[in-house]
């Protein structure tokens, strides 16, 4: 899944101006009003258009060529944090995905192990309640009602879909698919799908990509908020602005890492067949075990 994204992230086009431009400039304006501003009055709005007259009736800075100057001061530096937002933001959804730097690997490691303990518990009382309903089932309703597997089961799907292998939700949610697609498939996904990608037709293609631009859209939200802090430096509001950004940043990338891995694993199921047969190998039905067996022995070609 981490190659998947990776190659669909290189191919998800920016639009300049909305997506980098136009951030750049309300953060150099929101720098720049904060530092005119200052901690003692935050809300002064007098204050501040007193303070942009000021410099707006400065001879020196009214000059054309002094304007000029500024506007294209004001441009590169607007580009420039823009430019640092996008490189922070791969920074941020590698974070997101549970791709941590060594120095972060025990935490990593004792985070997994927690997530895997609580999933294990989830996983025990969901088995626990399938046993009970059965024996239910089985002594013809009498005694006490089984308890509600569904709630169960969704409660060890909100921790993971599968043994977590990573220290975050959207980590383990993607790794999930990879995990799914094998035991139901015996199929490599990783191998799989740069073929399966070329099958698809422009329907689903296009829902995939979007749901990867998603998740590009909010790790770069996510990443905005992380460069909020430093006018928090010389201007305490922003403090307040920069985890409302974060938190919502982080909600959207869980509902779009939640929609991309639906997407790819219910690609597979639809349209695997389509891979079989491209392969030449007979599917008649439906996707199996063998058929996906085949398959990844294909795509590997002895390796």
């Amino acid at each position: 899944m981490t190659a998947l994204l990776t190659t669909l992230g290189g191919k998800i086009p920016d639009t300049w101006v909305s997506l980098l431009l136009l951030p750049g400039l309300l953060f150099t304006s929101v720098a720049t009003a904060g530092r005119l501003l200052g901690h003692s009055h935050p809300f002064d709005l007098h204050r501040l258009l007193h303070r942009i007259n000021d410099l707006a009736g400065d001879p020196a800075l009214s000059a054309p060529g002094t304007v000029a100057l500024a506007t294209v001061l004001a441009l590169t530096a607007s580009a420039g944090i823009s430019l640092l937002a996008a490189s922070l933001a791969g920074t941020v959804e590698r974070l997101w995905l549970g791709d941590w730097p060594s120095p972060l690997a025990g935490t990593a490691r004792a985070l997994t192990r927690r997530r895997g303990h609580r999933w294990t518990t989830a996983q025990e009382r969901y088995r626990t309640a399938l046993t009970a309903r059965a024996r239910h089932a089985v002594s013809g309703g009498t005694g006490a009602a089984p308890p509600d597997t569904t709630a169960l089961n969704e409660a060890r799907n909100r921790i993971s879909p599968a043994r977590p292998r990573r220290p975050t939700w959207m980590g383990d949610r993607l790794v999930a698919v990879d995990t799914r697609v094998h035991e139901a498939y015996d199929l490599d996904l990783g191998s799989a799908w740069p073929r399966l990608w070329l099958l698809l037709p422009d329907t689903p293609r296009n829902d995939v990509q979007a749901a990867r631009t998603a998740l590009t859209s909010a790790a770069r939200q996510a990443a905005w908020g992380v460069l909020y802090t430093v006018p928090a430096l010389w201007w305490w509001p922003a403090a307040l602005i920069a985890p409302l950004i974060c938190a919502g940043a982080w909600r959207k990338g869980r509902l779009a890492v939640g929609y991309f891995a639906e997407l790819v694993e219910a690609t597979v199921d639809i349209h695997g067949r389509d891979l079989a047969t491209a392969l030449g190998i007979s599917c008649e039905d439906r996707l199996t075990r063998e058929n996906g067996l085949e398959i990844t022995r294909t795509l590997r070609k002895g390796t």
